[in-house]
């Protein structure tokens, strides 16, 4: 088998709303699918979501990248030898992680369609006639009010798991957080992830001091090379700290790991740069007991497939946040998604694009071949 094309989409979706998180606000997705097609009919599907604030990429640098470098060097590969093709992209191209995710999911979705099998089955979870993942409610940052309406509007909606977005002024947090807690069942469970907003530890604890009893858990409280203020945070509070942006590569959970920085780590397939260091920084946790969550990039219907095979496949993927296609108004793809689940079935990816809607939503498509 050998890749024949690779072809680039780059595409918007709209959202329902615009997303605010204490990074950015995102009032649309603008990501790239990847389509590798081999010289047997078998076409890999693969997207990137880009962010310039975490992934350092834009979808125009992702496609510069895909097109200019990594794609030619794909074409005539056999694209089975996923370990070999991934390692030497990378030493090519340092960085741009969503690039290189998109392309490994390119590739571990043939291998799968290739074995006639699912990916989470591959790489070793339960057998089964599909996969079901229920999702969380994530609420964007706004005032309190606005949140403790949507986290109520949630709860009618079959919602039972909640995440809400902080990490502003403090005091407004303390009453974000109080107002979503008195909106919701005492028995649904509560994240608050800052995103770095709080400067530092002592900020982080003048809201958490008032709140750690309504929350769960507390997410990247403080900026991502602060794994200081993160072990520091971890040993005064009671409620577990689970680091984001501050666990991007296997390495990275490593630190983490001896400086005792963390109690669940959120790893997220953009940042990581692919579904391999995924799991190798899954298998660092693993090691050290910690569980992991698989997070969101506020990906579409092909990266959340990715994800939910991800989190089928490892036990030690307690949680996950596979929200992109519960914001968006419509997909490109065949996953069946119901608030508050996702299903994936079939082999590879488990899921079809639907070219007309694509062709809709795309602004640009580049081929790339062998007779280019």
């Amino acid at each position: 088998m050998k890749i024949q094309e690779v072809t680039l989409h780059e595409f918007q979706l709209p959202l329902s709303e615009p997303f605010v998180t204490a990074l950015r606000p995102i009032p649309e997705l603008e990501r790239v699918l990847v389509e590798v097609t081999t010289d047997t009919g078998l076409t890999g599907l693969g997207e990137a979501a880009p962010s310039y604030e975490v992934t350092g990429e834009s979808q125009r640098s992702t496609v510069a990248i895909l097109e200019d470098v990594l794609a030619p060097l794909l074409v005539g590969r056999n694209p089975l030898a996923i370990n070999t093709l991934t390692k030497e992209l990378k030493d090519v191209v340092d960085g741009a992680p969503s690039a290189h995710a998109a392309v490994e999911m390119a590739l571990q979705d043939l291998r799968g369609k290739n074995a006639g099998v699912p990916l989470y089955e591959l790489w070793g979870g339960d057998p089964a006639e599909s996969v079901s993942i229920t999702v969380p409610k994530v609420i964007s940052l706004k005032d309190p009010d606005e949140m403790a309406s949507d986290a109520s509007d949630a709860v009618a909606s079959g919602y039972d798991r909640f995440k809400i977005k902080v990490g502003g002024d403090p005091q407004t947090d303390i009453e974000r957080i109080r107002s979503v807690r008195e909106a919701i069942p005492t028995h649904v469970s509560l994240k608050a992830d800052a995103n770095q907003g709080w400067k530092d530890a002592k900020t982080a604890l003048s809201v958490l001091r008032h709140t750690q009893s309504d929350i769960n858990v507390i997410e990247q409280p403080v900026a991502d090379d602060n794994v200081d203020d993160l072990s520091f945070l971890r040993s005064r509070l009671d409620i577990p700290v689970m680091p984001d942006e501050s666990v991007k590569t296997a390495s990275d959970a490593s630190k983490l790991v001896k400086m005792e920085a963390g109690d669940v780590y959120n790893i997220k397939l953009m940042k990581a740069g692919g579904l391999n260091e995924a799991i190798r920084i899954n298998t660092v946790a693993e090691a050290d007991n910690r569980p992991t969550q698989l997070g969101s990039m506020v990906e579409g219907h092909v990266g959340t497939a990715a994800g939910a095979h991800f989190v089928a496949a490892f036990e030690n993927v307690i949680w996950n946040e596979m929200v992109g296609p519960f914001m968006t108004e419509d997909g490109i793809t065949d996953l069946q998604v119901a608030e508050p689940r996702i299903e994936v079935d079939g082999p590879g990816l488990g899921v079809t694009i639907d070219h007309d809607r694509l062709e809709q939503l795309a602004t640009n498509q580049t081929i790339i071949s062998s007779q280019k």
